[in-house]
């Protein structure tokens, strides 16, 4: 009898144990941001023999969506002011661009200098861009110019 008291006891003793806990903290501290990120490049067409143009028929807008995690912030587009390869001979161009947000922000179709505020959370920048020669005609090669989103 002794010897099961002593095995129920030894039994107690090892099923009871002292516990622990330790609570592990997760902290952030985070400033407001804007980030820009290219969904898709733009497509300039012939809109005649003078006019590049990304809204003309087969043409196709750049995209772009800007995200904010904070009041404050505003978008608007820099221009180029001449392509940044094209065909030797090109000879001087005028380029104009145009924007319209849909998402946090939402904007009719603006002039690229616009200044947009923007609401905080996603805002998707359809930008469209026209060239125009001066006195010339767009010739056979490979044009490439940048339009430059920007949020400040």
């Amino acid at each position: 009898m002794k010897y099961i008291y002593s095995c129920a006891l030894l039994l107690l003793s090892t099923v009871s144990s002292f516990g622990a806990q330790l609570d592990i903290p997760f902290r952030a501290s985070l400033e407001e941001s804007c980030t820009i990120e290219l969904q898709s490049d733009g497509l300039l067409v012939r809109d005649g023999l003078e006019v590049l143009d990304s809204a003309a028929a087969g043409g196709r807008a750049g995209v772009a969506t800007i995200y904010t995690t904070g009041a404050g912030f505003q978008t608007s587009l820099n221009t180029p002011q001449a392509f940044s390869s094209a065909p030797s001979g090109t000879g001087g161009v005028t380029f104009t661009s145009t924007y319209s947000s849909t998402g946090a922000t939402t904007t009719p179709k603006v002039a690229g200098s616009t200044i947009t505020s923007l609401e905080v959370g996603a805002s998707t920048l359809s930008v469209d861009l026209r060239a125009v020669a001066s006195n010339a005609i767009f010739q056979k090669g490979d044009y490439e110019a940048f339009v430059t989103v920007t949020c400040e």
